[in-house]
C-alpha cells in the first residue's frame, strides 16, 4: 500500500498487522512522515504476507528500510513462529526491525513467545528496538472488556490497584520513531501519563463518550464468570484475572515513564483523551 503522499525522503517500511489496534495508526503516522508504507497481509492492495506461508515472509519485507512486527496472539502457531519471521525480515535486508513486545516480558516463562521473540530480537545483525507497553486503553473499548464498557459497568478483580494505561497510538508513535534512520533502539517501556484506577478510567470513559461509565470490583470467579458468558474462553478469563489481582493487591506496579514525550515529542495521551478520540 503506497501513501498517496510526496516522500520527502525515499524511506520505505514494512508494516505487519497494518490493520490492527496499533499497526493502523503506525500506518498513518509513517506516511505523515513522507514515507512508503507497505501494509503486509492478505487484503486486496497489501504485499502478500500469511503466517502460515513462509514464502511470503521474506517478499513482504524486500526492499524496506524499516519494518514493524507483532506477535499475533490471536492466531493460532504464529507467536511460536515470530522468531522465525524477525529472522527472515532481517534477511530480506531491512536495516531496522521494531518488535511490539510488552512490559510483561520481563516477568514472563523463559519459554514465553514474548521471552523467545525479544531474544530473536536481540540476535539480529541489523538495528533493533523492543517496545514494552503497559496494558491498552483501547481494550475499553474494542478489545477484551469493550462488552463491559458498552453495558455501562466493568466488573473486574483490580480493587483500587493502579495502571499507568497507555493510547495505542502512542505506542505507534514510538515505533515510527524507532523506524526513523537515527531512532531509539533497545528496550523501550511505554506508558501512559499517569497510573490509574478503574474508577478513574470509568470516570475518563463517561466524560468522553457521554454516558455513564462505572467500576464495580468484583472476585475473581465472578470475573471469569463474566467473561465465559461474553464468549471468551475460561483460560483467558482465568489468565485475565490473575493479572487483575496482582493489581489489587499491589503486586504489580508499574511506573510511569517518559518514553512517549521524549520520542514522540509531545505528551503522552490521558484516559480522557483517548476517550474523546474514540468518541
Amino acid at each position: 500500500m503506497t501513501t498517496g503522499v510526496e516522500f520527502r525522503d525515499g524511506r520505505t517500511v514494512t508494516v505487519f498487522g497494518a490493520t490492527g489496534k496499533t499497526g493502523r495508526h503506525v500506518t498513518r503516522y509513517a506516511a505523515e512522515r513522507g514515507w512508503r508504507v507497505r501494509a503486509a497481509g492478505r487484503r486486496p492492495g497489501q504485499e502478500l504476507f500469511d503466517w502460515d506461508d513462509e514464502r511470503t515472509w521474506a517478499p513482504a519485507a524486500e526492499g524496506s528500510d524499516a519494518a514493524y512486527v507483532l506477535i499475533p496472539f490471536n492466531h493460532p502457531g504464529a507467536p511460536e513462529r515470530t522468531p522465525a519471521l524477525l529472522k527472515a525480515v532481517a534477511a530480506a535486508g531491512v536495516g531496522r526491525v521494531v518488535l511490539l513486545s510488552s512490559l510483561d516480558v520481563t516477568e514472563a516463562e523463559p519459554d514465553s513467545p514474548l521471552r523467545l521473540a525479544e531474544e530473536a530480537l536481540s540476535g539480529l545483525p541489523v538495528t533493533t528496538a523492543a517496545l514494552r507497553p503497559t496494558w491498552f486503553l483501547d481494550n475499553f473499548t474494542h478489545g477484551s472488556f469493550a462488552g463491559m464498557v458498552s453495558s455501562g459497568e466493568l466488573r473486574l478483580p483490580a480493587g483500587e490497584g493502579r495502571i499507568p494505561f497507555v493510547d495505542a497510538r502512542d505506542v505507534a508513535a514510538v515505533a515510527v520513531a524507532a523506524m526513523a534512520p537515527d531512532g531509539p533502539t533497545g528496550p523501550l517501556p511505554i506508558t501512559g501519563p499517569a497510573a490509574l484506577t478503574h474508577h478513574e478510567v470509568a470516570s475518563a470513559l463517561t466524560e468522553g463518550l457521554g454516558r455513564a461509565v462505572r467500576y464495580t470490583p468484583v472476585t475473581a470467579p465472578e470475573f471469569v464468570d463474566l467473561m465465559v458468558a461474553r464468549g471468551f474462553g475460561a483460560d483467558y478469563g482465568t489468565f485475565l484475572a490473575e493479572a487483575l489481582e496482582r493489581v489489587a493487591t499491589g503486586e504489580l506496579v508499574i511506573p510511569v515513564y517518559d518514553t512517549v514525550p521524549r520520542f514522540a515529542g509531545r505528551p503522552a495521551f490521558s484516559a480522557l483523551d483517548f476517550a474523546r478520540y474514540y468518541a
